[in-house]
């Protein structure tokens, strides 16, 4: 189904025939269903992680998505207006609380994955923090991590309301996801934990997702590469002036290939705060006057998911959407 008509019109996206953005009816209705009763003094965790390789898959493009279309929801819903930007993504568990009083009630916010040497513990701690502290404001949080199966017991199995698994195919291409509603989420952790089995248990459905953030894919990059450089990570100490550089330069590659023509250089220049000479010397990979630039750390999967462009899906040809109650409630 497409959402998003007004802000993604015909001709955003390349070859997009019709207005809006995809997203996979299954998982419009059960991000529906919490929007009905997040209303009802809910706090609902979200939980998304992969089963093939733990990066590159797509994880932050599709939360992001999520993140958007749930303002769509609890407008449609509830005429509540909860805008999702970047300051609705945060890095570091130790941001959630602070952030969570800085958005409206019942807004999106998402935790991204950056693990450093102190992630799981941080997590688990700012996690028990937030549930104290905040659960009067009502927020529809969404975490991602690397390993679904390393996180503790509490938050897989009682505190998450769903995790999504966001993989590659067999072909390495992105752009699918296996969902766990409450039960089979449980059972998946349950079962498949002692050998990191994620054949356990069927998902409730499979879905499929398109390119594109939900939010400002340069700043976002911007801001990710920022926040590296914020926090004294024993980490970041080790790392010298030129593999800082080599970092910024990576994002600004990824920024540029990823989004396959729809962030043009001035707007990347403007989001890293560069002139769009440096940033077409960065992107093309020739040698600045003073310094020469260091080849990538690892080779980027570009997003190269198949290219059903949804935008002719037809109604009739949806499946019939499963029962939310199904999939989500206990």
């Amino acid at each position: 189904m497409k959402v998003l008509k007004l802000k993604y019109p015909k001709g955003t996206f390349k070859g997009q025939k019709t207005d809006g953005r995809y997203i996979d009816g299954f998982l419009y209705e059960n991000l529906k269903l919490l929007a009905t009763k997040i209303v009802d003094d809910m706090t609902f965790l979200g939980v998304a992680s992969s089963s093939t390789l733990e990066v590159g898959t797509g994880k932050t493009v599709l939360l992001t998505q999520i993140g958007e279309v749930w303002t769509e929801i609890m407008k449609e819903v509830h005429n509540i207006d909860v805008p999702f930007a970047l300051k609705n993504v945060v890095f570091r568990p130790e941001e959630l609380i602070e952030r969570a009083f800085d958005v409206p009630k019942y807004s999106c916010l998402l935790l991204d994955e950056w693990e450093d040497l102190h992630y799981w513990s941080n997590l688990g701690k700012s996690l028990r923090k937030f549930f104290r502290k905040c659960r009067q404001l009502n927020l529809f949080i969404l975490v991602i991590i690397p390993n679904f199966f390393q996180l503790p017991i509490n938050y897989a199995i009682g505190r998450s309301i769903f995790f999504i698994d966001i993989k590659f195919d067999d072909n390495l291409e992105r752009g699918n996801y296996d969902f766990y509603g409450f039960k089979a989420k449980k059972n998946l952790y349950i079962k498949g934990k002692k050998f990191q089995d994620y054949g356990v248990q069927l998902p409730d459905f499979q879905g499929e997702f398109m390119d594109g953030y939900g939010v400002p894919e340069a700043a976002y990059r911007r801001v990710k590469y920022e926040d590296m450089l914020k926090y004294d990570s024993e980490d970041v100490q080790q790392l010298n002036p030129v593999e800082i550089r080599e970092i910024k330069y990576q994002l600004i590659r990824e920024a540029a290939i990823n989004s396959k023509g729809k962030l043009t250089q001035s707007q990347i220049a403007q989001a890293f705060n560069l002139s769009a000479s440096e940033i077409s010397r960065i992107i093309s990979g020739k040698r600045g006057k003073k310094t020469a630039i260091v080849p990538l750390l690892l080779p980027s999967v570009t997003y190269n998911i198949k290219q059903i462009q949804k935008d002719d899906y037809i109604e009739e040809n949806t499946p019939p959407q499963l029962n939310p109650e199904e999939s989500i409630k206990k």
